[in-house]
């Protein structure tokens, strides 16, 4: 099943992104979240110490209303992978 997402903090334009298909983009991702409406700002993605991909991210939107929209697709598949996505207050965690 689709894990529940955390409580929503006031006015966040960032989610945390996980269960990520090593060979993710930024261009896969942009696309992936333009199917909800929802442009996206930047993207950061989870590397290990040693530079590897760890498989997660953050992507940030323009607005809050925007970034809501994006969470809606939350366990839908993204390169046959469920995603998981979450509120982030930060992004840098």
């Amino acid at each position: 099943g689709v894990t529940a997402m955390s409580e929503k903090p006031e006015g966040c334009v960032i989610l945390f992104m996980g269960n990520l298909s090593f060979d993710i983009d930024e261009e896969t991702v942009t696309k992936f979240f333009a199917n909800a409406d929802a442009e996206v700002k930047e993207i950061r993605w989870c590397n290990r110490k040693d530079g590897t991909f760890k498989g997660c991210g953050f992507v940030e939107f323009w607005k809050p209303e925007v970034c809501e929209k994006a969470a809606a697709l939350n366990g839908k598949n993204l390169m046959e992978r469920p995603i998981r996505l979450d509120w982030s207050s930060s992004g840098s965690h």
